[in-house]
């Protein structure tokens, strides 16, 4: 950067000669952030032309001043219309449906979630400062086509099937990769093959921290603020949503009517890939067409239920589908479509079955634990009655199934389910001046009171 816009020479004897500035110049500039003069912050770099916060199109290459973005086409775009109508919507739409027309999805909402997706990567200089959340490719079994999908998906937006990246279960982990990837300014995070919860604190932050995050990264002890722009997409089979991911993420699912669907040949495209790549184009073109039209008609409301913490994000990507003639995709949100997470789970069986078990009296998790698991339980009892509360417990806490988790382990759950209401009640909990804490159910209505007045659930 140095040499390009400054010369560097040095005096040899009673002449100067070329030479490479001087390291701690360069460390000075590269340190300094940002700087006056009209040197301008790059704020990411695009091979796809996208769409502004004005609602233009950034379609010529170089820097493009209001959104901090590079344009370095990767192929030759298609002109859009500056003023595309809701046929022309529709009919990309069409083109944008075709991708991913051999896969079983569930619904055509659930179809909806990958072209979201598209139209995301190539939203998203525009808005820069919002939030967008997750997109989940979910299938029943192996075989039916979720990583393509997420390729397919990269091609159009990217122009290459994007890095695939194991999901790290241990959260320090979760956390640095997430910071290498803000690092590198990623557009695209994909983790693939799923196996674990997929979830966590470091992930929920990104997906909700407007645009910048603070994040460890490897080899270093602090952790900087990093800028954050990437979307993330997530396969695997029968995916489970852990902690607040089911308010942050949209679910597709695709379910094969086959034993084996690794085995099928009726594909429409048997090379989807390659059919992507040499269309590349004009999927573009669609994607960016649906975009337009939607601003140039004034941003229509299409009476969508409102997304809390992405609502920019939704008053553009789902409004645009549902005006140009798609499906409501925000019926994929897990919270919508009655998708229960783990987490939530656990809670109601908390609430159902906490109250009978302890007689209704403040108790602690050591004393449920006993309860829940004595000897004559662990020798093969006969049932009791709360077997869907063990093995909520168990599932919560990542306890081995049959035997009873630590109870610092289930306190940790109880303490982080604390006052979350749900069907009327709640969890409540107190600790007395050793630290020990107790725990009981109550009416939400009475959420406050002391112990003494509480109505304790029946």
């Amino acid at each position: 950067m140095v040499t390009e816009v400054a010369d560097s020479e040095s005096a040899s004897g009673r002449k100067w000669v070329p030479r490479g500035p001087p390291d701690d110049l360069v460390k000075a500039i590269l340190e300094a952030g940002a700087w006056e003069g009209g040197i301008h912050t790059l704020e990411g770099l695009s091979e796809t032309a996208f769409l502004r916060p004005d609602g233009t199109l950034a379609t010529s290459a170089g820097f493009d001043r209001s959104t901090g973005y590079y344009l370095a086409p990767g192929c030759a775009f298609l002109h859009v219309p500056d003023a595309p109508t809701q046929t022309d919507a529709a009919a990309a739409l069409l083109e944008l449906e075709e991708v991913f027309v051999d896969f079983p999805h569930v619904s055509r909402s659930h179809r909806m979630v990958p072209i979201a997706a598209i139209l995301t990567l190539l939203a998203r200089p525009g808005l820069m400062g919002n939030n967008v959340p997750a997109f989940v490719l979910d299938a029943a079994t192996r075989g039916t086509g979720k990583s393509l999908q997420s390729d397919a998906v990269a091609i159009v937006g990217t122009g290459r099937a994007s890095s695939k990246m194991s999901w790290p279960p241990d959260p320090a982990e979760l956390e640095k990769v997430l910071g290498a990837f803000a690092l590198q300014g990623a557009a695209l995070v994909n983790f693939d093959n799923v196996a674990s919860g997929f979830g966590g604190a470091s992930l929920d932050k990104c997906l909700t921290a407007g645009g910048r995050v603070s994040l460890r990264v490897l080899g270093k002890t602090e952790a900087p603020d990093l800028p954050w722009r990437a979307i993330v997409i997530a396969s695997g089979n029968n995916v489970v949503l852990v902690g607040d991911m089911s308010r942050r993420a949209l679910v597709s699912r695709v379910e094969s009517p086959l034993e084996n669907p690794e085995d099928r040949t009726d594909f429409q495209h048997p090379d989807l890939l390659a059919w992507v790549t040499e269309h590349r184009a004009r999927l573009v073109r669609a994607a960016l067409t649906i975009l337009r039209g939607f601003v140039v008609a004034g941003r229509p409301s299409q009476g969508l239920r409102a997304w809390g913490s992405f609502e920019a994000w939704s008053a553009l990507v789902p409004a645009a589908l549902v005006w140009a003639g798609g499906a409501d995709l925000m019926a994929c949100r897990p919270e919508v479509s009655g998708t229960i997470e783990p987490e939530k789970a656990a809670l109601l069986a908390v609430l159902a079955d906490w109250p009978r078990l302890t007689a209704g009296e403040p108790t602690t998790a050591k004393r449920v634990i006993d309860a829940l698991y004595p000897a004559d339980r662990m020798r093969g009892g006969a049932p009791d009655g709360f077997e869907d509360l063990r093995g909520a417990i168990e599932e919560i806490t990542n306890a081995k199934p049959g035997f009873p988790p630590t109870p610092k382990s289930f306190g940790r759950f109880l303490n982080k389910i604390r006052g979350r209401v749900a069907n009327g009640q709640r969890v409540a909990g107190r600790s007395d001046r050793n630290g020990i804490s107790s725990w009981w159910v109550e009416s939400a209505d009475f959420a406050g009171r002391s112990v003494a007045d509480r109505p304790v659930a029946s």
